[in-house]
Parts: structure tokens; sequence; C-alpha cells
């Protein structure tokens, strides 16, 4: 049996409260995002529309020919709610091949006052890519590597398709491969994207590798896998379900033993969150409570909490660095006084969330203002 969780308003944590206790230092308030909204389609789905209306309606792509060193360079663009990107450069003056494909993740800076903000596409190791969105998303003015205008009189502007027409990306790619009960899967270390992986082309390579390496007594161990691969979009393998996104391997490159993909890319999704603080006060789990975690579904947009006494589940939207939790129930047992009311203000805390953010392997959720109120440490 659930109840649901109604309290809207999170009480501000407060020194002496039940399992919180006051930190050396408060954390910095970082920027703020306001909430998203969701529209109804046609099919009865909903689509995520973007803060401010800044970028329009997701998923959507975006197509022009900007000015390069040795020529123009087509750029296309896609981005998804879930705060992933696909962008591929073809170099017009350049023979074939002359179309390089990357992903990653974005985000969505703010502008001052009525501005539109930057957006901005996360490389890994390479400098990030600024763009400013232009009328509600109709169009992406693209910006130096510093984030700034450009004075030129060159065309800077991507436009937006009518239709999202997404690319299926060719590159090469590094993630944790797993192998168990004849079903592959990858998480991919630039967008903490979980896809199927196909057992054709280079795939055979990969499972040989995988199956010789993985510890003794651990199906499904993940391992971190390098290689050449095609993103594209398959029928699912479950029935009545929509068509996703899929691995192909075609060549297996390496496989490395022991490590993960960088810090940088943990992904918000599919990561089990355990909770280090409330607002700006650490927190201590009464006597007779369990740990209080976080984690939210890499598949679905479902959520699934131990909250230190009672199970909590529910609903999230996403899209780049704003969520909004929705619909949040638990489970009705009964504990401590303490641990009941450190529970409460999780709940209430969690219904507050308009913002997140990752900082290595810390979580931080965020109210539409900035200020921190939930933080987390990946699980181990």
């Amino acid at each position: 049996m659930v109840i649901a969780v109604a309290a809207v308003i999170a009480a501000p944590a407060l020194a002496g409260s039940p399992g919180v206790t006051p930190p050396a230092s408060a954390p910095a308030t970082p920027f703020a995002h306001p909430p998203i909204s969701l529209r109804p389609l046609t099919d009865g789905s909903t689509r995520q529309t973007s803060p401010h209306g800044a970028l329009g309606a997701l998923p959507a792509s975006w197509q022009g020919d900007l000015p390069g060193a040795g020529g123009p360079i087509r750029w296309h663009l896609d981005l998804a709610s879930d705060g992933t990107y696909q962008l591929r450069q073809t170099f017009l003056s350049r023979p074939q091949p002359n179309a390089f494909d990357a992903i990653g993740r974005w985000r969505l800076e703010p502008g001052s006052g009525s501005g539109s903000g930057r957006l901005v596409l996360r490389r890994g190791g390479e400098a990030s890519l600024f763009l400013q969105p232009l009328a509600a998303g109709a169009a992406l003015r693209k910006l130096d590597l510093q984030g700034a205008l450009v004075a030129s009189a060159a065309n800077d502007r991507l436009t937006r398709l009518p239709q999202a027409a997404p690319i299926d990306p060719r590159l090469p790619l590094m993630g944790l491969f797993s192998y168990m009960a004849d079903a592959a899967s990858i998480r991919l270390c630039a967008t903490g994207q979980q896809l199927p992986v196909v057992m054709e082309a280079g795939y055979l390579a990969l499972e040989r590798a995988y199956l010789a390496a993985r510890p003794a007594g651990r199906p499904g161990q993940p391992l971190l896998v390098s290689l050449e691969g095609l993103i594209t979009q398959r029928p699912s393998m479950e029935q009545g379900q929509p068509p996703r996104r899929t691995l192909v391997v075609e060549s297996f490159t390496a496989l490395t033993p022991g490590q993960g993909c960088p810090r940088e890319a943990l992904p918000l999704r599919g990561t089990t969150w355990r909770l280090e603080g409330l607002g700006d006060h650490k927190v201590a789990m009464p006597a007779g409570g369990r740990s209080i975690e976080l984690q939210l579904s890499p598949e679905r947009l479902q959520l699934a909490c131990s909250g230190g006494c009672n199970r909590l589940m529910g609903g999230f939207s996403l899209e780049g660095a704003s969520i909004r939790f929705s619909q949040l129930a638990s489970t009705r047992m009964g504990c401590s006084p303490p641990v009941m009311q450190l529970e409460q203000r999780y709940s209430d805390a969690l219904e507050q969330v308009r913002r997140w953010r990752i900082d290595q392997r810390r979580l931080l959720l965020e109210d539409a203002s900035g200020k921190t109120l939930l933080r987390f440490r990946a699980g181990q």
C-alpha cells in the first residue's frame, strides 16, 4: 500500500534537526534554471520544452554551413531532452570521407536579464562548444571558444529543421560493456546512455575478449572497452515497444579490466546516489534507519528511492540541467520518530528540486533559485 507524498514546500534544514549537523562551510551556489514543462503530443505522449522556451520543444535538429579555416563546414546538431547531443561536421571542401561525428552532453546556461543564455556542448577532454539560442530555438548562433559573440559578416547560425532528423553517428567509443543471458549492453562514457549491442559485424571479437577477462563467478560484470561503432535505430527486442537507439560494433579495439569511465562522465541516470546532505547541513542517519538513496531509471522516467525507512517511488521530467520530480509516493512502514522526520524532510526537498549538476562523484539537486537542497555521493 502506498500514500502520496503531498508536501510541496521543503522546510529549511535547521541545526539540531534529527540526523542533521552543520558542515564546516556551505557549498557554492551555482547558476539557476527555472522548471521545465510538458506539452501533450498528438500520439498522447509528452514532449519536454526548454527553460524560458530558449530551445523550444525537444528532441530537435539544427543545420547550417559555417565558415572554417579550410572552407565551409556543414553542422548538423541533434539535441535530446535527456541532456545528450549528436553533432556531425561535414567539411564541404574536402574529399570523402569528410564527415566527423561526436556525441556528448549539453547544458543551457541562463543569460542575464532577458537574454537567452548559452548552449554548452561538452566534449570530454576537448574544449566545449558554445551556441546562443535565438527566437525560442528557431536558430542557434555559434559563439567563440570562450562563449563570446564573434564579430564577423560570415554566417554564424544553425537553423532549426521542421522535424527532428537525428543522425546515426559513426565514431570511436568508450564504455562499460556487459554480457549476460545472451543480452549485451554498453553504458557510453561520453553520454552515460545505456544502449543494447547487436550481435553482428565486429561484435564477436568484443564478446570473446569480454568473456576471457570477466572475473569468475561475476556474470554481467561491466568492463571498460574501446571500439569503433555506429549508433542507429533498431526494432526493440521487447514486443510492443518502439524502436530504440542501438550500438553496432564495427570493430573492437581494446578491453581494460579494472577501470571505469572518467568520473566526469558518471551518468545521472542508472547511478545509485547516496544522500550526504540536506541543504547546508550534513546528514547522519538516526539509529534504526537505512541509507537514503536515489536512483533514476536509465530506460524510463521513473525514480526509486530509499527514504531511510520507506521506499519512495514516482516519476521525473528531465531536460539538460533541469529536472522535476512528480507523483511521489511511499510505502507505509513505521520507524522511530527521528528517522520518519528525516524521511519527510527528504521527500519534501525532492518536491522542490528544479535543477541538477554532477561534480565528479557528487550529485547536487537545487531549487529554481540555484540553492542546493540535496547532496549525494555515487555509491560503490
